[in-house]
């Protein structure tokens, strides 16, 4: 079967404007969607391989064994509807889980849209979560190595979300289960342990 989105030539880069985490991220907080156990751990680090130095953010402890738990890191302080946003995504490690991606129209910790792919499954999904019930819009097969940078890519307009993954176009779909502005922030699923970067929010 051939496999989309292949990233062996692609070079994910820093964007001016960016997210890079250097400084404190006054208005986030850890969140999590069902499951059982505590919050997982999110820290900014140094990062020699940051896309924008010196860098990252990332999930260093999930605390929990919850295959079921999502592990959020998002902030209401900045608003979107609709418009553009982007992050680069490493997956760094993960038996259950790797991987994750942005997520925006963020409500609270139980209602929001989700992008996100993952190197064990070999997929690229967008998802809408409503009341704590997560529901697959469109998938994509991918080939998506574990360990470098990925760059996804949303743009949302009314009911209209369309997905890049490192430049190529997979997902296009339709859905207004959420359609008031909300917060924007990062998701990971289980015991995933992923990197994030060089994010770009960019609201009409």
């Amino acid at each position: 079967m051939l496999l989309a989105g292949c990233s062996g030539l692609y070079q994910v880069t820093p964007t001016a404007g960016a997210i890079g985490f250097e400084g404190a991220m006054t208005g986030w907080r850890t969140a999590s969607t069902g499951g059982d156990g505590p919050h997982a751990t999110w820290q900014r680090r140094a990062d020699d391989d940051a896309v924008s130095p010196p860098n990252v953010l990332s999930v260093t402890a999930t605390n929990h064994t919850s295959e079921s738990r999502f592990n959020l890191y998002w902030s209401d302080q900045e608003r979107f509807r609709d418009g553009v946003l982007s992050v680069a995504v490493r997956a760094d490690d993960g038996v259950v889980d790797q991987g994750g991606g942005p997520m925006w129209r963020v409500q609270d910790e139980n209602n929001y849209y989700v992008c996100r792919f993952n190197p064990l499954e070999l997929n690229y999904r967008v998802y809408v979560v409503a009341n704590g019930v997560r529901r697959q819009l469109a998938t994509a097969i991918v080939d998506v190595t574990a360990g470098r940078w990925h760059r996804i890519e949303v743009a949302h307009h009314g009911d209209h979300v369309v997905c890049w993954l490192d430049g190529r176009r997979l997902l296009d779909v339709h859905d207004a289960t959420i359609t008031q502005p909300g917060g924007v922030g990062l998701w990971t699923k289980a015991d995933a342990r992923t990197s994030f970067d060089d994010f770009v929010v960019s609201a009409k």
